[in-house]
């Protein structure tokens, strides 16, 4: 049995935050949660009864719902739990360490994203989800601020365990060091939303059976693809698939699947020493250019089918011959060439966070397709493959951070056209 929380120091105001449906739980309900005693402040997990609560499985046991006493209602503090919670007619009456304290009923799902109130509608985020491809210090990131704003239901994907070298950018920590990432990942989602749906996948994108993710995007079992684009078609939850990989090749699969089941499809990835980064979006609603579309053309030399926007001619080239380095290999941080002799990727947290949480701004986006209320932050205003640049300084990016202008530079009109025999793009048409 977990240690009992300390008591509060004598001069702290006490108080007890209880679910407002704690008077209908039954009698003899363990009462776990989290206790500050430097703070005075205990807060009781709804967990109905239930033990140990789900998903926090850090919680504690703090003490036990009573019935209503027969006798004397005084608790000796040296035989009582630290926190008793006993009926008194229609109330409830709270005991901390024996002596009687304040407290205070909430209601989860009214409290976490009251802030959002008329920025954000709940009740869609919260029915609507991400496939996350990769949670390493893009991908964890991202699942985390998705879940704060409210989304619901997350697929992560990803084999790696988080290591030390991972601390200084990844938002897990020490007491997370040898964990799955994605596991790692999900508990600090309940953290945040305790009934968010996490499922967990420690492969790749490209060994996952798709018919999890066919099965997660349509809301029910394998069944065809023609629920997942006819939930998007009625206006429906939107499903998003999020590529957040060290490599090109995961992100076009994920691409690939994206466009079969008719998908809106983002990825964020960064360049060497995060000097810089990249972010493509497409999505069903109109016809578009596919991932694949755009790298192949990349990689090619345009043919004419960019407009080059704040770039000329011999700076885009540069793009183009960085684009399609690293076409099935890693992209992230570092060349080819010196990750064969580190064990590291460089990379500031703060330029991973900054190009990412751009990125995460097109996320909403393209999960509010379907919400009249909503206000787009960046859909329509960003072309479809945008260029985020860190520092345009030759000492972190070489010859390549030439092609920005300034730093923090955020590209909008860079064009990318249909490429020659894609699947995915022909299948659409």
């Amino acid at each position: 049995m977990p240690d009992r929380p300390s008591p509060p120091q004598s001069h702290v105001r006490t108080t007890v935050l209880f679910p407002a449906d704690l008077a209908g739980w039954p009698d003899g309900s363990p009462l776990y949660g989290y206790a500050h005693p430097d703070t005075g402040q205990t807060l009781v997990l709804d967990s109905c009864g239930n033990q140990p609560p789900r998903h926090q499985p850090r919680a504690v046991l703090l003490g036990w719902l009573e019935p209503q006493a027969t006798g004397n209602d005084e608790l000796a503090a040296a035989d009582a739990p630290s926190l008793v919670v006993r009926r008194d007619g229609e109330l409830l009456r709270f005991w901390l360490d024996g002596q009687p304290c304040q407290a205070q009923p909430y209601d989860l799902e009214s409290a976490l994203f009251s802030r959002h109130t008329c920025l954000l509608e709940e009740r869609r985020l919260q029915d609507a989800g991400v496939i996350i491809c990769g949670c390493g210090s893009v991908g964890g990131l991202a699942a985390l601020e998705l879940a704060r704003s409210g989304v619901g239901r997350f697929v992560l994907i990803d084999p790696d365990l988080l290591s030390l070298e991972n601390l200084c950018r990844h938002p897990c920590g020490l007491a997370d060091v040898g964990r799955r990432k994605v596991d790692a990942t999900a508990e600090r989602i309940h953290q945040i939303n305790p009934n968010a749906v996490v499922q967990v996948q420690a492969t790749t994108i490209e060994r996952l059976d798709p018919a999890v993710v066919q099965a997660f995007a349509s809301g029910a079992e394998p069944s065809g693809e023609a629920q997942c684009a006819e939930a998007a078609r009625q206006g429906g939850p939107i499903t998003l698939m999020l590529a957040c990989a060290d490599s090109r090749r995961a992100d076009r699969h994920a691409a690939r699947l994206a466009a079969a089941l008719e998908l809106p499809f983002l990825a964020i990835g960064l360049w060497e020493r995060a000097f810089a980064g990249e972010i493509f979006y497409s999505h069903p609603a109109e016809p578009m250019p596919c991932y694949g579309c755009a790298f192949e053309e990349l990689s090619q030399g345009g043919q004419g089918n960019h407009g080059t926007g704040e770039m000329g001619g011999e700076e885009l080239q540069s793009l183009q011959a960085l684009s399609g380095k690293q076409e099935s290999q890693r992209r992230f941080y570092a060349t080819e060439a010196a990750l064969e002799k580190l064990d590291f990727q460089p990379g500031l947290g703060i330029d991973i966070a900054y190009v990412t949480q751009i990125g995460l701004k097109l996320a909403l986006d393209l999960l509010n397709l379907h919400t009249p209320s909503y206000a787009p932050r960046l859909l329509g205003k960003l072309s479809q493959f945008t260029l985020v640049c860190n520092s345009n300084d030759p000492r972190l990016g070489g010859e390549r951070a030439e092609i920005f202008s300034h730093p923090l530079q955020v590209t909008t009109s860079i064009q990318v056209g249909y490429g020659q025999g894609c699947p995915p793009c022909r299948w659409r048409d």
